[in-house]
């Protein structure tokens, strides 16, 4: 039958504002293109819509149309392909078994991961970042914009622009909707991994297939905690197996149309991030060297690689800047580009968070492939290989290698290696089937069993240091509302104000700057960031209006005063004692409350302090009561000394007596009804030098 109603159906989800519906729309236009292309059409259909769509954006854009308009490109091509596509209704018993199982797979993502997911927005810069360049192309009309506000990072207007272009898209091009496109995206990314993993791995043989969808959502490495904010790079990940896939099609079938959509896919993966994009060139060259006709591997590998060219220099700006530096650059970090660092983070992946198991299928994978693999699978061998050699390289030796030494560090180049990893595994567990099919089936499922609890904590944790949920992006709104154009000051870093001039059309100022002419101030007192101290001590400006409070969320009016409302002092609340093993919310200046690192202590190895790292740290509790004594229980190190004020007057100057050993300090005060802080000064506290805060407790 023709395809024509699905097609009317996609064509009308692309003009939702729904990112799920538009996700779907731009599926069914790959569908289209792949029915006519590929093999396995309905499983590659998202990649390659994903592909389709994100050129047709930087084109329409590159010659000066709006990016809106680019929606009608794509729904006339959906059309004109659903009336000469026919789909077959009927599906094979062997196809059901197979989408059965990739079911499955998929939803053991979810499973794994607690179906727990905020929206995306590490306290790290990265996830901001790219909102903002969202926000921009939205804003702006346009892929390639030129100027960006005081608050905006101008290094957004020469960033490859691929995976911004998809999320403005997503959003239906409304900036209220960035952050849920974002999210979108990435639950869909979750999802749709292990089914590319099957086909780069079912085009070596079914059983590695079948193995490495399963081994995707339990490969440690995807939950390095540095992923959930490299979202562009995550892309990638997606990007990269599709375009292993086509490469296998195109050594297969040797079809023009198969190598320029290889050459097509690895375009939009440079112009998405460049760094995934030249692991897959080292695995692409290995791959071709190692096939009996080099000849026609070799013109593949360099057809492809010059029409990814050709896009990286038509869409990514400043894309000449970005050649010539790349040459030259060898950026080398001491925390990351060293020996410890190297084997921290083989054992993170092969052996630690359940990994024993599916480590030996890897070294196994890793030895046969080269060994005896075939070219695909000697080619994937020996690109991790390249990204060791690169490690040891920027760790040992410091040889400046073209391109592939700017990578920023060890860290970053490793991770390149997430997407491999299950495929190398499953390789290698591929061969214990064949000695013994139920010994193989064995190791999967305990190696699941083990690494379960492991990764699910690495997510939880990571997925809680997150700034953003429905009720902060709501908050967000509500001010925007009250201040309209006016400008609104925040942090600007390290908090979830730096969201406002994203998600709407409200200006924001950097605090301090400024501050005097600026009307409203945005504070978020959830906690410090990553391991420097969040600007704004909400205690400071206690005696200024409070227009709306939510959470530990503020929104004041600088330019009157007033005492702090109901909510407020609901909020700070204590009956008598303060823990932050129990909840936060009371450290709202000088502490690492959402470090992911912190989280995972807290909740799941019941770790008791709020570690202070700053200078002068603030406590805000309210009481119904009135309290005569104040007892802290708090560790530093010896002879350290720390002074200890309540509402501003000095109680106690205490030195430690042991080194990071809980101490206990009694302060004979009268604590009244009412809204009080806690300041905590030590000169030179760091996240080198912290001091824990354990328990406060007020005593009648």
């Amino acid at each position: 039958m023709k395809a024509i109603i699905l097609a009317i159906i996609g064509t009308i989800l692309i003009f939702t504002s729904n990112p799920t519906l538009i996700l779907l729309g731009i599926a069914i236009f790959g569908y289209m293109l792949s029915r006519r292309t590929v093999p396995e059409a309905l499983l590659s259909a998202p990649a390659f819509g994903i592909v389709a769509t994100t050129l047709i954006l930087l084109a329409t854009s590159r010659i000066g149309i709006d990016v809106e308009p680019s929606r009608i490109v794509i729904a006339t091509l959906t059309i004109i392909l659903g009336l000469k596509t026919e789909i077959k209704l009927k599906l094979e018993e062997g196809k059901l078994k197979e989408l059965g199982l990739l079911g499955i797979a998929s939803f053991l993502g979810l499973v794994v991961r607690n179906f727990y997911f905020l929206l995306p927005d590490y306290r790290a810069v990265d996830t901001w970042f790219h909102g903002s360049k969202v926000k921009m192309i939205i804003s702006t009309g346009t892929v390639y914009f030129t100027h960006v506000p005081e608050y905006f990072s101008r290094q957004i207007i020469t960033y490859p622009p691929g995976y911004h272009a998809l999320v403005a898209l997503l959003s239906g091009f409304k900036t209220e909707n960035i952050i849920y496109a974002m999210n979108t995206l990435r639950i869909f990314e979750i999802l749709y991994l292990p089914v590319l993993a099957y086909l780069v791995g079912k085009n070596i043989k079914r059983e590695v297939g079948i193995f490495a969808a399963f081994l995707v959502n339990f490969s440690a490495l995807y939950y390095y905690f540095v992923q959930y904010a490299l979202l562009p790079a995550f892309t990638n990940y997606m990007l990269f197996l599709f375009a292993l896939y086509i490469l296998q099609l195109s050594i297969r079938e040797r079809k023009p149309d198969i190598i320029l959509l290889l050459g097509l896919t690895s375009g939009v993966m440079v112009v998405t991030h460049p760094y995934q994009y030249m692991l897959f060139q080292a695995v692409a060259f290995f791959t071709t060297i190692s096939l009996e006709n080099k000849r026609e591997g070799l013109k593949i590998f360099l057809a492809q690689l010059i029409v990814s060219g050709a896009i990286f220099l038509a869409f990514t700006p400043s894309s000449s800047t970005y050649l010539s530096r790349g040459v030259s650059m060898n950026p080398r970090f001491s925390n990351k580009d060293n020996p410890d660092f190297l084997i921290s983070i083989i054992k993170y992946s092969f052996i630690e968070n359940g990994q024993l198991l599916f480590g030996f299928t890897f070294v196994l994978g890793l030895i046969v492939s080269i060994i005896r693999g075939s070219s695909i699978e000697r080619g994937i061998a020996l690109g991790f290989l390249t990204i060791i050699s690169l490690m040891l390289n920027k760790t040992y030796i410091g040889i400046t290698i073209p391109y592939f030494s700017a990578i920023w560090n060890s860290e970053r180049a490793f991770m390149l290696t997430t997407p491999i990893i299950p495929l190398l595994e499953g390789i290698g567990m591929e061969r214990v089937a064949r000695i013994k099919k139920e010994v193989a089936i064995s190791l999967l499922i305990i190696g699941m069993i083990i690494s379960y609890p492991h990764l699910r904590i690495e997510h939880i944790g990571s997925e809680s240091s997150y700034l953003l949920d429905k009720e902060i992006v709501d908050f967000i709104m509500n001010v925007s509302k009250i201040a309209g154009n006016e400008t609104v000051m925040t942090a600007c870093e390290f908090d979830s104000g730096r969201w406002i001039p994203i998600l709407t059309n409200t200006p924001i100022a950097c605090y301090p700057k400024n501050i005097s002419k600026v009307k409203y101030l945005y504070v978020d007192t959830r906690g410090a960031g990553e391991i420097e101290v969040y600007l704004i001590n909400i205690v400071n400006f206690l005696d200024r209006k409070v227009i709306m409070f939510r959470d530990g969320l503020w929104l004041l009016r600088l330019d009157e005063h007033g005492s702090p409302p109901r909510d407020v002092l609901e909020y700070y609340h204590t009956n008598g004692t303060i823990r932050p093993l129990d909840d936060t919310r009371w450290f709202v200046y000088g502490y690492i409350n959402q470090n992911p690192v912190i989280i995972k202590l807290r909740k799941f190895e019941k770790f008791p302090y709020a570690l202070m790292i700053s200078s002068s740290s603030s406590v805000l509790f309210s009481t119904s009561e009135t309290f005569n004594e104040l007892i802290i229980t708090i560790n530093g190190r010896e002879n350290k000394t720390v002074e200890i004020y309540l509402d501003g007057k000095l109680l106690r100057r205490y030195k430690f007596k042991n080194n990071y050993r809980d101490e206990k300090v009694n302060l004979k005060v009268t604590v009244p009804p009412g809204l009080h802080y806690l300041t905590f000064y030590s000169p030179n506290t760091s996240y080198r030098d912290p001091i824990g805060i354990k328990e406060i407790a007020l005593k009648r």
